[in-house]
Formats: structure tokens, C-alpha cells, sequence
């Protein structure tokens, strides 16, 4: 579902909120004064993706969910710098899954342990350069047990999950990037949350939606989705260690 489809057949997620608010076609999309509803509705979906990234992960957190719209690999590798201990994580990682780093003269990967806090020395910056086995975070920093000496290892690579791709006014044909056939959960979603307190029998029709009658309905959106996700098998795509950091 393209999230603003302006032409016919009108479809997109924009074009769906407009129907089952009954705003009416073209009311959201023209973002007039002094609603500026599209301004509105692109937050309350943004917060819907990242409600259905959620809904995902509580389904199977040992598969790595990663939104069909962002670039780039994972593992993803990094250059070390020389003599350096420390790097900053991208501001998009979420949860560390497994950390891994290169020999430089082999060229094979090797994990890096999680350097648990009791287990760290007291001149833990005052070392000289090597090999590092472990790692830790400090906030957003990435910490080795010692600086790296980009001789001995030369690269380290990060097995993630990362945050939804959120859409910004100008999206047209960009769509959601999880399962096409729930989509709806955020057209529903923001309608919901745009009718509460105000339009209780479109609150309640999208609510019921969304998650059914109780939490066991498996005509539910939601159960549909976790029960869609919850048959992915991870190791189909990655190899990843057990151990996780949440940067949530």
C-alpha cells in the first residue's frame, strides 16, 4: 500500500485514512489550512510503524525484522581506527544482536564477548594497543577491551535490528516496510488514535480492527501479524548469537 496515491485507484495509506475517517477523498492529502491534516496524519502513522515493528518482535524476537526501506547490509562492517577505543553506534540501531571482528592478517571474523562490568579493569583506558576479544557500550558509545591496533584487526562488523523507515511529507509511492497484507494496522491505527475522544464508533471500529475482541482473537490484525512473524526462522538470512543490548 503506497503511502500517498493521489491517482486512481486512490489506495494509498493516506487515501484509506481518508475513507474509513470519512473525511473524504482528498481532504488529508491536500494538507490545507487550517487542519494541515496530512501534517497530522504522518505523525500518527510514523507511530504506528514503529507500533508494528513492536507487534513483530514480541511475535519472534529471534528473528531479525528489518523494514524493507532501509539500506544498506546487515551485519554491517565498520573500519577500526588505529589506537582507538571507542566508536559511536548509528543513531538507528536498536539492539545489538552479535559483534564480531576481523583479523587482519587471516581475514577471518571472531566474536567479541560482551565485557560485563564487574569483569573490567581499573585502568581499563590506560592499555597499549592489541588484539581485542570484548566489548561494552557506554550510552551510544562502542567500547573494545583495549585500543585496537589496526595491524592485528583491522574491521568489526554488527549484527542489529534498526528502527522503521518513517515517511515524510513528500512520500508518495513509498510503502511500509513489512508484510503488504498489513498495511492496514496503520491506516486503522491512525484513524484510532485521530478519533479518540471525539468519534467513539470510528474509535471503536478501528479498535476492533486492530486487536478483535480480546486478545486471542485470531480474526485480529494484530494476532494475524504476530502469527505471520512468529513462523520466520532467522538463521534463514543470519547467523546471530543469543545475547542482545537494547538501545530502546
Amino acid at each position: 500500500m503506497e503511502f500517498n496515491q493521489i491517482a486512481s485507484p486512490r489506495s494509498g495509506v493516506i487515501q484509506n485514512i481518508e475513507r474509513i475517517s470519512g473525511l473524504g477523498l482528498g481532504t488529508i492529502s491536500d494538507n490545507a489550512a487550517p487542519d494541515y491534516y496530512l501534517d497530522n496524519f504522518l505523525g500518527l502513522t510514523n507511530q504506528w510503524l514503529d507500533k508494528v515493528e513492536q507487534f513483530i518482535r514480541e511475535a519472534n524476537d529471534e528473528w531479525i525484522f528489518d523494514d524493507t526501506n532501509n539500506t544498506g547490509d546487515i551485519p554491517e562492517e565498520f573500519d577500526f581506527v588505529d589506537d582507538a577505543q571507542t566508536a559511536t553506534l548509528d543513531a538507528d540501531i536498536v539492539k545489538i544482536r552479535r559483534v564480531e571482528a576481523r583479523d587482519a592478517t587471516s581475514l577471518d571474523w571472531y566474536d567479541l564477548d560482551y565485557y560485563q562490568e564487574k569483569d573490567r579493569i581499573e585502568n581499563l583506558y590506560g592499555q597499549d594497543s592489541g588484539k581485542p576479544s570484548k566489548y561494552f557500550f557506554q550510552g551510544r558509545d562502542f567500547i573494545t577491551d583495549v585500543p585496537v591496533d589496526t595491524a592485528k584487526v583491522d574491521k568489526y562488523r554488527i549484527t542489529y535490528d534498526r528502527t522503521a523507515h518513517a515517511f515524510v511529507i513528500g512520500d508518495t509511492t513509498a510503502e511500509p516496510g513489512f508484510a503488504a497484507q498489513f498495511h492496514w494496522i496503520i491506516v486503522y491505527g491512525a484513524v484510532m488514535d485521530w478519533a479518540e475522544g471525539k468519534y467513539p464508533d470510528i474509535y471503536q471500529k478501528c479498535y476492533l480492527k486492530i486487536f478483535g475482541q480480546n486478545e486471542n482473537d485470531e480474526n485480529s490484525l494484530k494476532r494475524m501479524l504476530q502469527s505471520h512473524y512468529s513462523t520466520q526462522n532467522r538463521d534463514s538470512k543470519y547467523e546471530v548469537g543469543r545475547e542482545t543490548i537494547n538501545f530502546g
